[in-house]
């Protein structure tokens, strides 16, 4: 059910430094949960007042391979970030946040990248959601969910808009980062605060101040302070694992405490070898969308409100091409942050290729 309050999480960040603390109990792939109190008034909700909403992260534990159940009380984030432990009270009604449909639409904006040809950049991202959707789920089958490539637009700010056309972009920003100065990707959901509905997701590339492409280097001059870059700037960083963690956010995962899987927070030396999936990873994704077949060519990508290449400020309202599946309700009365968790490339971790599961 589509709710009038929004809540946008800033679920993924690719950082350059800052090692995550995970508590020496291993557990696996998380997710994120919504929860609003049945004590407070849609108004008040609206307004997020002190006490009506709250999330945190819910995380099945690594051994069962994986769990149904979360066991409440476990501390999945990195310091800073929100513990896994369920709301004391019984006012909580609390949600995951995802996708409420099994068909998603991206587009690329069209400027795309002074480091990356087009086609590279399509095929990219292209092959990142194929580790994905070709995985075999635990049990036989594979995720239930499909994503249909809708072209190439020019909108590329990271929004929501309630009362116009949508698109879920890929985009890149050569020029400047205007978000954290660590932050090498940012995937960024906008979702219902009441239901956990993910309504819209976009990915930004930090090519402002790091090398995401081996044999192109960043212009001279770039990753700069004025560029919105951290002292760590300039480093180079594998773009198919980049992407390919992002769009595991894209499709409702948070970071996982797997010290193997891709979702991890953080990874360095070896990255390439995360541009496949680990076993905790595919837990997640098959939990998220149980194995159902889902015929790419014949599902329907159309976001709520519909779907425009142009971004909001430029649109004709009610303009947008293409009808909304199912109620299209809702409008944007807030907008916050969850905390951005971050990948952290100075850990130099190795991934060490096992099967089954892992403690």
């Amino acid at each position: 059910m589509s709710s009038p309050w929004l809540h946008r999480s800033i679920a993924a960040a690719l950082a350059a430094a800052g090692v995550a603390a995970w508590p020496s109990s291993a557990r696996a792939y998380c997710v994120t949960e919504t929860c609003v109190s049945s004590e407070c008034t849609k108004e008040e909700i609206g307004r997020k007042e002190p006490g009506c909403v709250t999330s945190y992260y819910r995380c099945d534990s690594i051994e069962t391979c994986p769990s149904i159940d979360c066991t409440w009380g476990q501390t999945c984030p990195r310091a800073g970030d929100k513990p896994c432990t369920h709301p004391p009270e019984a006012k909580w009604t609390c949600s995951t946040i995802r996708w409420n449909r099994t068909c998603m639409g991206y587009a690329i904006q069209e400027d795309g990248s002074r480091y990356f040809d087009l086609d590279t950049i399509r095929r990219t991202v292209s092959e990142a959601f194929a580790a994905w959707s070709d995985v075999e789920c635990p049990g036989g089958g594979k995720p239930g969910f499909a994503v249909q490539y809708m072209g190439d637009v020019s909108c590329g700010d990271v929004e929501y808009n309630a009362r116009a056309g949508n698109v879920n972009v890929f985009t890149f920003r050569d020029a400047f980062w205007p978000r954290g100065p660590r932050q090498i990707a940012l995937t960024t959901q906008s979702f219902s605060s009441s239901d956990g509905e993910i309504y819209n997701a976009d990915a930004e590339m930090n090519t402002a101040c790091y090398q995401l492409n081996p044999e192109v280097a960043l212009d001279p001059g770039s990753g700069s302070e004025a560029d919105g870059c951290s002292s760590d700037a300039g480093t180079s960083h594998d773009f198919l694992a980049v992407v390919t963690h992002e769009m595991g956010h894209f499709l409702g995962l948070s970071h996982t405490a797997a010290p193997q899987a891709t979702m991890v927070t953080s990874f360095g030396r070896d990255e390439p070898e995360f541009r496949s999936l680990e076993q905790d990873d595919i837990n997640g994704i098959c939990a998220l969308f149980p194995p159902a077949d889902v015929d790419p060519e014949a599902c329907n990508p159309i976001p709520k409100h519909g779907f425009s290449p142009e971004c909001g400020a430029e649109q004709v309202v009610g303009c947008s091409a293409g009808a909304t599946p199912g109620d299209g309700g809702g409008r944007a009365g807030w907008v916050a942050a969850l905390g951005g968790a971050a990948i952290a490339a100075a850990a130099r971790r190795r991934r060490v290729k096992t099967g089954g599961c892992r403690s």
